[in-house]
């Protein structure tokens, strides 16, 4: 039982390392989207910044909204580790999946 109960504590740390809300400011998350284009999230002080299409947008939370920035032209909507942004140059950047560091091994 004790080990059941570890176990799932565990999970549940490693999990929370994974999620946006976890994200240290200054850490950066790289996106894959449909059509192989690619956007950076950062984490600063109360919002992120996004470099999509050579251009830096600084974005706000928007109230009421979770895992919605926006800056009132550029948007980013993180739901269950899929991402979307809009009002960018070349998009929209729809269907976004996490990108895995280059470092990583392919196991397939």
């Amino acid at each position: 039982m004790k080990r059941s109960v570890f176990l799932v504590a565990a999970l549940v740390a490693l999990s929370a390392c994974q999620s946006f809300g976890g994200l240290n400011e200054g850490a950066r998350l790289n996106w894959r989207c449909a059509g192989d284009i690619e956007f950076s999230l950062r984490r600063v002080s109360n919002g992120v910044e996004v470099f999509a299409a050579g251009q830096t947008h600084r974005l706000d939370p928007v109230a009421g909204a979770a895992g919605q920035y926006s800056n009132g032209t550029v948007t980013y909507v993180d739901t269950d580790g899929s991402a979307t942004l809009t009002g960018v140059y070349g998009g929209p950047y729809e269907n976004c999946r996490r990108r895995r560091s280059d470092w990583w091994f392919d196991f397939w």
